[in-house]
């Protein structure tokens, strides 16, 4: 599917069987500030009535398409189909789950960042993680920003703290997304890839964040019960596969020292810890009963 015609934005569904929540999720989509946009629905071969929801959206808001998968692919494969195509058809793009909601100036002040800083490659938004009637908002860590020079002067940030929602936001697609399908890709496993693939960018000081643009992200879809490890070793795989995921982000930065380089690897250890929720330690004990 060819679009009608070049959008600056264009907003991508990666969706499977969304009949539940996606009617939501195209009107927040639908009602933003910001016009000049194209939404394309991509239809992971659905069996509910997906296809049919997005069909008939389309007939009443020209803006949207849909495009429907010739096999059914996995979530992986469907999301870097997306980022391909979103590369290919606009200047910026996003990525939006079929659930994810987000305030009506999203988009107009994501392109807005962009369009002010040429050298970002990813706008982000305040995150919102909504679990039924708990809410917690989530900012990143101000230390973040100007990592790749605090490495260069031999200091390494207290933490790597952003959302992982920030996989969300809106990615230039000269540069970015190539970053984004290239993360995406090589990281093997789905657990925890959103925030492998953004630390590159927050390492590489490529993104760019926007207090006033909000993201809601409504969790409870059990995404650690269905992707993450269960045993010791296969945590172990994981964090070392993050760790090392990142640790190589070094080599795109400037001149790093071999101290720094030995700090910086102990500091991403410990933040895959947080990242993945793995505690080894803690594995171990309760698997020789020794705890709780």
């Amino acid at each position: 599917m060819e679009l009608v015609s070049s959008p600056k934005v264009l907003v991508l569904f990666p969706i499977y069987n969304g009949e539940k929540t996606m009617r939501e999720s195209l009107d927040c989509i639908a009602n933003q500030d910001f016009r000049d946009f194209r939404a394309v629905i991509v239809d992971n071969r659905s069996t509910d009535a997906t296809a049919e929801i997005a069909r008939a959206y389309c007939e009443k808001d020209p803006r949207f398409e849909v495009l429907t998968q010739d096999r059914h692919l996995s979530a992986v494969e469907n999301f870097i189909f997306c980022m391909k195509y979103g590369r290919e058809h606009a200047d910026y793009f996003c990525l939006r789950a079929c659930d994810d909601l987000s305030s009506e100036n999203f988009l107009s002040g994501l392109v807005r960042a962009l369009d002010d800083n040429p050298d970002k490659l990813l706008a982000t938004p305040t995150v919102r993680r909504v679990n039924g009637a708990d809410e917690r908002v989530l900012r990143p860590d101000p230390i973040i920003f100007g990592y790749a020079d605090s490495l260069a002067r031999g200091q390494v940030p207290r933490s790597l703290a952003y959302p992982s929602e920030w996989c969300y936001g809106l990615c230039r697609s000269d540069g970015g997304a190539d970053i984004f399908i290239r993360r995406w890709s090589e990281y093997p496993h789905a657990w925890c890839v959103a925030s492998y693939v953004v630390a590159e960018f927050v390492m590489r000081d490529l993104a760019v964040w926007v207090e006033d643009v909000e993201f809601v992200f409504a969790e409870g879809s059990g995404s650690f019960e269905k992707y993450g490890a269960k045993t010791f070793f296969a945590k172990l795989r994981q964090r070392l596969n993050y760790t090392l995921g990142c640790y190589k982000v070094v080599h795109k930065l400037p001149k790093v020292s071999p101290r720094t380089r030995i700090r910086l690897f102990r500091r991403l250890w410990r933040d895959s810890r947080i990242k993945t929720r793995y505690d080894l330690e803690d594995h171990l004990l309760r698997a020789l009963r020794l705890r709780k």
